[in-house]
């Protein structure tokens, strides 16, 4: 290394060393930089989405209140505002008119909506016996009894729905399956629909018994 001094040497090996310190604590500080940069954006993202969930379940439920009971504006809560609450009440709202008016199959598909739109919540099983009910009022119990077996038996509100399958047997003349049902419903032990249907499961027995007591001599004879 002639033409340069001991001095000079480590003079230059010092800002060698001086000047990758320097990079390594820029690109350090860089780094931290760009993470600070990240976490605020995510913040503002976070904040942004927190503020429009804010406004848009404010919105809702200003447009709710403001509805009454008018479908078309009800109507407009539900498709501007899904999955709030709000929405959940316009088609709550909806159904009960329906089925106020006996326009079972309208209060029908907007309890269906409730019960699959909210699934976790607990008003879809009350939403699905609902639907049940209205199978009810349009005479098609075989659906009725289908919704209930599906979708809330097995439940936290099976026993309320036992009840409504109660009603739907002894409205089919099922008296057999609608008397065991009610065993399994302590509150329906003594009411008069109840001991109706045992009265007449027991006057079809007592008949049954006469016919086949009054059958028996000519069975007899026949054999002789």
């Amino acid at each position: 290394m002639a033409g340069f001094t001991k001095e000079e040497l480590r003079h230059d090996a010092v800002h060698e060393e001086l000047e990758k310190i320097t990079v390594t604590v820029v690109k350090k500080r860089n780094t931290i930089l760009l993470v600070i940069l990240i976490l605020l954006v995510i913040g503002f993202a976070i904040s942004q989405y927190i503020s429009s969930g804010k406004n848009k379940k404010t919105n809702a439920e200003n447009l709710l209140a403001q509805a009454g009971t008018n479908t078309v504006t009800l109507t407009e809560v539900t498709s501007k505002y899904p999955g709030t609450h709000g929405a959940k009440a316009a088609l709550l709202r909806m159904a009960a008119e329906a089925a106020a008016s006996t326009n079972y199959v309208a209060a029908r598909e907007n309890y269906t909506k409730v019960a699959e739109s909210y699934p976790e919540d607990e008003i879809a099983d009350a939403a699905w016996i609902s639907v049940a009910r209205c199978y009810m009022g349009e005479g098609d119990y075989e659906a009725a009894v289908t919704v209930l077996n599906d979708k809330v038996m097995k439940g936290p509100h099976a026993q309320n729905a036992k009840y409504v399958l109660f009603k739907i047997y002894a409205l089919q003349g099922k008296e057999e399956e609608a008397l065991a049902l009610a065993k399994e419903l302590p509150n329906l032990e003594g009411t008069p629909l109840v001991d109706d249907i045992t009265a007449s499961i027991l006057r079809k027995n007592g008949k049954l018994l006469s016919e086949e007591a009054e059958a028996a001599p000519e069975e007899a004879e026949k054999a002789e």
